[in-house]
């Protein structure tokens, strides 16, 4: 399985992933470490 990730850094700490089958799941850093907290975090 493969799975592409990119850094948004206009959003702060926010990224978005892609799967090998185009979906896409974004995701944010908390507050306190640069995020907006909009999106479940990289490590959830």
């Amino acid at each position: 399985m493969e799975c592409k990730i990119n850094w948004l850094p206009e959003a702060g700490m926010a990224f978005m992933a892609q799967t090998g089958t185009g979906h896409i799941l974004n995701m944010d850093g908390a507050p306190e470490a640069g995020g907006n907290n909009l999106a479940p975090r990289p490590m959830e």
